[in-house]
């Protein structure tokens, strides 16, 4: 049982939530959109910023807390 309740907490935990496919990043809980143009995207979570760098990089869907973005990803950073 402890397994399933490590792994339930894992997948419910809402800090944040990265996930990166097919040329599109989801980011779920981020506070604020620090930079954007079509080479970079950053945003700034609670700890840290999230430096997404590529080419074409537009915002498909955002809201308060959520936000996808696509294009050719080339590089993502975590900056303390």
């Amino acid at each position: 049982m402890k397994i399933i309740n490590n792994l339930r907490n894992f997948l419910e935990d809402k800090e944040y939530y990265i996930d990166i496919f097919d040329n599109k990043l989801h980011a779920f809980n981020y506070n604020k959109l620090l930079n954007l143009s079509d080479k970079q995207i950053d945003l700034k979570f609670n700890s840290f910023i999230l430096e997404i760098s590529g080419i074409n990089l537009k915002i498909n869907e955002m809201n308060n807390t959520e936000i996808l973005i696509s294009g050719t990803i080339n590089n993502v950073r975590i900056k303390r």
